[in-house]
């Protein structure tokens, strides 16, 4: 997709290294918005902002101080942000009993925790302009608890709430918020839990990142809350 829907705007995406997240920095870059790429992987970050003619800055989303250097040089750089995109995220596949509470943590405070912390460091920003775009992405463990993902699981019903919240609080000071649900995705998080599957059975990352267009250029005589997207195609199975 190629256009002016967005153009001009700012837009912050997190996890902008691959998969779901570079996808949407590019075609944001396409509809014509300056985009911000946050990851901690910095050569991956640096090679998207390349590819989109946005801006590379190191991000851990489980570190305040590290959100704050983000939300505060994309004001720098740009002075506002318009869009943000919580797409960072972290996995533990173990039954319930035997995860480690450090690892519970890590995904907790990844897929929770640094969606509130980008948020609540992007909204000034967008209150002082009065309007702005949250997405969070969820995910289907968002609405089910699949087995050996307890911690990713409350992560992502817990990105529900927050943005049912975010909705009740700021949609009528014209920020609107919204949460994507990917079921099976390729990505490099899929393919290493489910190696074997055959990725061109699975919803592609620009599947997700057309979604997230829509949600950022809907016009604002209605709003969208999630959009869930499903495989339209049977999963198939490596030889």
């Amino acid at each position: 997709m190629e256009g002016n829907e967005l153009k001009d705007k700012v837009a912050i995406v997190t996890g902008a290294g691959r998969g779901i997240g570079r996808a949407i920095a590019v075609a944001y870059a396409q509809a014509g918005a300056k985009v911000v790429c946050a990851a901690r992987s910095v050569d991956e970050i640096n090679a998207v902002a390349d590819e989109v003619d946005g801006l590379a800055i190191p991000c851990d989303v489980s570190s305040e101080q590290s959100i704050q250097t983000l939300i505060n040089g994309t004001i720098a750089e740009f002075g506002a942000i318009d869009i943000l995109v919580n797409n960072a995220g972290a996995v533990a596949r173990l039954p319930t009993h035997e995860l480690p509470t450090e690892e519970w943590d890590t995904v907790i405070n990844v897929n929770l925790r640094g969606v509130f912390l980008c948020t609540k460091y992007a909204l000034p920003s967008m209150l002082e302009r009065g309007s702005g775009c949250i997405i969070n992405i969820s995910s289907g463990a968002g609405v089910v608890g699949p087995p050996n993902r307890s911690a990713y699981a409350a992560s992502k019903h817990g990105v529900m709430g927050l943005t049912k919240t975010l909705v009740a609080e700021y949609l009528n000071k014209g920020i609107r918020s919204h949460v994507i649900l990917p079921d099976a995705t390729v990505s490099q998080m899929r393919s290493e839990g489910f190696p074997e599957e055959d990725p061109e059975s699975l919803i592609q990352a620009d599947d997700i990142a057309d979604a997230a267009v829509f949600l950022a250029t809907q016009k604002t005589t209605a709003h969208t809350f999630e959009i869930r997207v499903s495989q339209g195609l049977a999963t198939r199975y490596k030889d």
